[in-house]
């Protein structure tokens, strides 16, 4: 009787799923979808800040994989077979921050006009969540380690070296602290930044413990901390007492149409002149010598810490090269709005060059590299 109903399911299964492919093939618009492909690409030609970098530094062959996609939208007979396509072409940038994410009807490719925001009725409304902040690297391998503090910003101490983890530089990653800084009429900007000021209290006081317990090192760990927001440049600020200089970011703003460029013709460039280089006072929570911890998930706004104290030789970074994201999307970046696929493409629409003039979607090389063992590390630290 098992077997039956089973089999019955099953066969259901299969029924409905031939069922929505036949519907898939026979309503398929090829011209529609070659339409959204067009529109995309003529967006990102305009607004993805990386572009030249892929063509004139990673050598991107942009007329080849133009010619595939099209050719591989226009056969596809489905709208599976066209989304794959698309996010063939997409993943073929191999750029974090070039991605599909989950359309979204109301959003558009160009910002309407400013409205009042609307007070959030929660954290959890807001969208805050909190993550797994505790360490991941195995600090309990160096001798003498002794846990200080769990929470937030887990922190130890092994001799005289102290250990912070920062585990996100997102403050919607802390929900916790969002419950403790919520109150009635915030805007979602507003609780950002009142979470961000306690999360900031919260840097400080941990510091002080770890110097008061005579701590004469100090390593701040940020492997897998995938990014956030611009609230890294508050925490570098912490770290430091000195005056900080890296380039600015540079955003796309082109003096052209660039259509041309997927044709392997020579265009105007997409990113804007640089700028002044932006400058950074540090605060001086933390004057002694730094030390920084990144692997290969240690991007986007992480990478920003990393160079704002490497490029200015503040701290020593160990570890690996970092994952290459790069600058992400200020005031919001660019979503390219899709009409037919259930996705939109995120472009990023800014640039991080390190003082080599290497854009940060590279990664960022470790001073020293090392496994991500509790051996290497204190072999590495015992050198300096």
């Amino acid at each position: 009787m098992i077997v039956r109903i089973v089999l019955r399911t099953v066969a259901l299964v299969v029924a409905l799923a031939l069922a929505v492919l036949g519907w898939d093939v026979a309503t398929y618009d090829a011209r529609a979808w070659r339409a959204d492909y067009e529109h995309l690409k003529r967006e990102l030609a305009q607004r993805y800040a990386n572009l030249d970098w892929m063509v004139e530094r990673r050598r991107m062959d942009l007329r080849a994989l133009d010619a595939e996609t099209g050719a591989a939208i226009d056969g596809a007979h489905s709208r599976a077979l066209a989304m794959l396509a698309l996010r063939r072409f997409v993943r073929a940038f191999d750029d974090p921050h070039l991605k599909l994410v989950r359309g979204d009807p109301s959003d558009g490719d160009a910002p309407g006009p400013a409205a009042t925001p609307p007070p959030v009725a929660s954290c959890e409304a807001a969208g805050y969540e909190d993550d797994d902040h505790a360490f991941r690297f195995p600090f309990e391998g160096l001798a003498g380690w002794t846990p200080v503090r769990t929470g937030a910003f887990p922190a130890g101490m092994a001799g005289d070296l102290g250990v912070l983890r920062i585990a996100a530089f997102g403050e919607d990653r802390y929900a916790a602290a969002c419950s403790r800084a919520f109150r009635t009429g915030l805007t979602s900007r507003e609780l950002r930044l009142a979470v961000r000021a306690r999360l900031q209290q919260e840097l400080i006081a941990t510091l002080e413990e770890l110097k008061t317990r005579g701590i004469k090192r100090l390593l701040i760990d940020i492997s897998g901390n995938g990014g956030g927001t611009e609230w890294v440049t508050e925490v570098v600020a912490l770290l430091t007492d000195r005056e900080l200089v890296r380039q600015s970011a540079r955003l796309a703003a082109p003096a052209c149409d660039r259509s041309a460029i997927w044709r392997g013709e020579a265009v105007c460039p997409v990113l804007a002149p640089p700028g002044e280089p932006s400058r950074l006072t540090g605060t001086g929570q933390w004057k002694g010598p730094l030390f920084i911890l990144a692997d290969r998930d240690t991007g986007s706004a992480s990478e920003d810490f990393v160079a704002w104290l490497q490029q200015n030789g503040a701290a020593v970074v160990l570890g690996a090269r970092t994952a290459g994201a790069g600058c992400g999307y200020i005031d919001g970046g660019g979503r390219i709005r899709l009409n037919q696929s259930p996705f939109d493409v995120m472009a990023p629409n800014c640039a991080r060059f390190l003082n080599d003039g290497t854009n940060e979607i590279e990664g960022i090389k470790p001073d020293i590299e090392i496994p991500m063992t509790a051996e290497a590390l204190a072999a590495a630290l015992a050198r300096q």
